[in-house]
C-alpha cells in the first residue's frame, strides 16, 4: 500500500563534513521512489543545530503540515538530523504519534521505535557535548600560547607566520597599521571628553571604514559594561588576551543565546605584548573616564539616564 510521505532534511553548523541538504533529499527522493510510495513535501533546515526546536522553521512547518493532512511517514537520512535534543524527539515523536504518522529513517531502513529514537537522541546529545568540550579545550590551550580565540577584531589582520610545511599558522595576528591608528584616535578622543556617538559620527563624516556595520556606531565604540564588550573595553589593545570572560547559554524558552559574563577567577589572561596598540596611560585615562561616567549616572535616581527609562507619573516632578 502506498504511503504518503513527508522528507526532513537539516544541515548543522556544528559538525564538519555535514551532508549537504541536497544530498539528503537526493537520498530521501530516492528511497521513498523505492519503496513505491508518494513524497507530498519536502521541508529543511540550513545552519540550524538539531538542539533546537522553536526556532527551526522547517520542522514547525512539517509537524504543522501533519495536522491538516493525513501523512503516513515523516522520513529523514539519520535521526539526529530530525533531533539531537532528547526532549524535543520525545515532543516530536508524540505529535506524530497522536496523528497516526510514522518515523522512518533512510540509514535504519525501516520506522523508527520510542526507544531508539530516544537513545539516538542521546548519543548525538553526548556527542554534541563532546566536541564543544574538545572545542574549548583547544581554544583555551590556544589563548594560552597567546593565539586569537575569536574572530578578528579592528586593529587587527590575520599573521602571516608559516610553518615547516609552509602553511600558515593558524590564530596569530599582527597589527593593522592603519586601522590601529583610527583605535588610538578613538581612546584618545573618549579619554579628552568626547562621546562615543560623536566618535561615531566623525568617523562616518570622515568615511572611515566600519568594522562590521556599514556606519559607525557608537554602541560598538561603548560596548556594554556588565559584558566589557566595545572597542574601549578591549584588553587586546593593551596587549592582553583574555579567553572565558563570558559564557553563552540558551534560553530553554525562547531558545535565544545570551551571554554571561564570568567570574574574573576563571578567566585565562595572556600578555601579547606584540598586540599593543594603546599605551597604559591611555587606557588607564579611558577607564577613569568610564568609572567617572557609572558613578555620575548611578549617583541619583534624578539624573538625566534614568529619567530616560523611568516611567512618568502624574505630579511626579512636582513632588521631586
Amino acid at each position: 500500500m502506498t504511503k504518503n510521505v513527508l522528507f526532513y532534511a537539516r544541515y548543522s553548523t556544528d559538525r564538519q563534513n555535514e551532508v549537504s541538504i541536497e544530498t539528503q533529499v537526493e537520498l530521501g527522493g530516492k528511497f521513498v521512489a523505492d519503496k513505491g510510495w508518494k513524497l507530498v513535501e519536502t521541508y529543511a533546515d540550513s545552519a540550524i543545530s538539531g538542539t533546537s526546536f522553536t526556532s527551526r522553521p522547517g520542522i514547525q512547518k512539517l509537524l504543522a503540515h501533519v495536522k491538516r493532512e493525513r501523512i503516513d511517514v515523516v522520513l529523514c537520512v539519520t535521526v539526529d538530523r530530525l533531533s539531537r535534543d532528547v526532549e524535543h524527539s520525545s515532543k516530536i515523536l508524540k505529535e506524530l504519534n497522536y496523528h497516526d504518522t510514522a518515523i522512518w529513517t533512510v540509514q535504519a531502513g525501516q520506522e523508527i521505535s520510542h526507544i531508539e529514537l530516544h537513545m539516538r537522541s542521546t548519543l548525538s546529545h553526548e556527542l554534541v557535548e563532546q566536541i564543544r568540550y574538545r572545542t574549548r579545550e583547544g581554544m583555551k590551550t590556544a589563548a594560552r600560547k597567546g593565539k586569537a580565540t575569536t574572530r578578528l577584531c579592528y586593529g587587527y589582520r590575520l599573521g602571516q607566520q608559516r610553518d615547516a610545511n609552509g602553511d600558515r599558522i593558524r590564530g596569530l595576528r599582527e597589527i593593522e597599521p592603519a586601522e590601529a591608528e583610527i583605535v588610538r584616535w578613538i581612546f584618545e578622543q573618549y579619554a579628552n571628553g568626547v562621546s562615543p556617538a560623536a566618535i561615531a559620527q566623525s568617523l562616518n563624516a570622515r568615511g572611515v571604514p566600519a568594522p562590521q556595520h556599514k556606519y559607525w556606531r557608537d554602541d560598538s565604540i561603548r560596548g556594554d559594561g556588565k559584558r566589557q564588550t566595545g572597542i574601549l573595553r578591549n584588553e587586546l589593545y593593551v596587549g592582553r588576551i583574555i579567553w572565558n570572560k563570558q559564557n553563552y547559554r540558551k534560553n530553554p524558552e525562547t531558545e535565544r543565546r545570551t551571554a554571561r559574563l564570568n567570574d574574573k577567577s576563571d578567566w585565562v589572561v595572556t600578555k601579547v605584548p606584540a598586540m599593543r596598540i594603546v599605551s597604559d596611560e591611555l587606557w588607564a585615562r579611558v577607564k577613569e573616564r568610564q568609572l567617572t561616567t557609572l558613578e555620575n549616572f548611578s549617583r541619583t535616581t534624578t539624573n538625566r539616564l534614568n529619567r530616560t527609562h523611568r516611567p512618568s507619573y502624574l505630579l511626579s516632578g512636582m513632588l521631586e
